[in-house]
């Protein structure tokens, strides 16, 4: 178990016994903090996010990228695939943009 995990999953034990939350029991069914389109072979595409980029807006265009490929198939179909496409087409810009100023 990572620490984020580790982390996690205590502050969601103390949420519990303090009420002030409602966990549910099948955890394969909370859409607020692991929806099944964000999650695929295992791998929440939050932590697939933090492993593959750094900082910064281009880290920012990345994320996006993967988001929306983690989830077309399960959530916005065609639609994610455009937005993924759009956030890479950007990434393209700023990656021309800073090779022509270097």
């Amino acid at each position: 178990m990572t620490r984020y995990m580790a982390l996690y999953t205590d502050q969601r034990r103390k949420l519990w016994r303090n009420r002030r939350v409602i966990v549910m029991a099948d955890e394969q069914h909370d859409n607020v903090n692991h929806p099944a389109h964000y999650t695929k072979g295992g791998i929440e595409c939050i932590d697939a996010i933090k492993a593959a980029v750094g900082g910064g807006f281009e880290g920012y265009l990345v994320g996006n990228i993967i988001k929306y490929l983690f989830r077309y198939r399960f959530k916005g179909g065609i639609e994610d695939l455009k937005k993924a496409r759009w956030y890479l087409e950007k990434l393209i810009v700023v990656l021309e943009v800073r090779k022509k100023d270097d």
